[in-house]
């Protein structure tokens, strides 16, 4: 009896991942789940093979907005999808890493990545809020100004995609301000990037 019941598990294990076969992550990869404010969220590309990009993340082209460099800063790895989502799976499930949307607070509420955290780009203004940022990533402030990274975590950034500056100026002024550039992953893409592979969004 127990063994029929595993075979049937089993089975039903395969009738829900053969749901999201057509169109894979990666050949080996069809989700995975991520936690999100708490909730796990599955994520998986959208298995309509006829669906179509709609919106504003349809646009090809912003007017004073050119394309960005593959790097953003000496020291920073540059990431694309299945990088980001190695990074939730061993980083940000676990509370060892971030994942830092910085686009403005209205486009993340509208939508996000899972498991990404809303710092709107415009705080690298405001000194105080970044040291605030700094501390809540583990970065402690020495007295004699030096910055102690020794518990702060890994970062992965994106902004709206790969026209889109803000990923870049943020961890420049990370840097700046004394944050190890080997703890900060860039998603270039972006949200746009996300978007067009037809990846799970999360509304906030």
């Amino acid at each position: 009896m127990r063994r029929l019941l595993y075979l049937a598990m089993a089975f039903g294990s395969l009738l829900f991942a053969s749901r999201y076969d057509k169109v894979k992550i990666t050949p080996n990869i069809a989700y995975i789940y991520v936690y999100h404010k708490g909730k796990a969220v599955k994520i998986h590309r959208i298995q309509d093979t006829k669906n179509k990009l709609t919106g504003e993340y349809a646009k090809t082209y912003r007017p004073g907005h050119p394309i960005q460099p593959i790097k953003a800063a000496p020291g920073v790895r540059t990431i694309g999808e299945v990088e980001l989502l190695d990074f939730l799976k061993r980083k940000v499930n676990k509370k060892r890493g971030v994942l830092v949307d910085l686009r403005s607070k209205e486009y993340y509420k509208k939508e996000s990545i899972p498991g990404a955290v809303n710092i709107p780009f415009r705080v690298i203004y405001d000194p105080d809020k970044m040291e605030k940022i700094l501390r809540v990533l583990g970065a402690k402030r020495l007295a004699d100004g030096s910055l102690d990274t020794t518990q702060a975590r890994d970062i992965a950034v994106y902004c709206h995609g790969l026209w889109c500056n803000k990923s870049a100026k943020f961890i420049r002024k990370l840097i700046e301000l004394g944050y190890p550039p080997e703890k900060i992953l860039y998603y270039r893409g972006g949200f746009q990037m996300w978007k067009i592979l037809g990846f799970t969004t999360v509304t906030n």
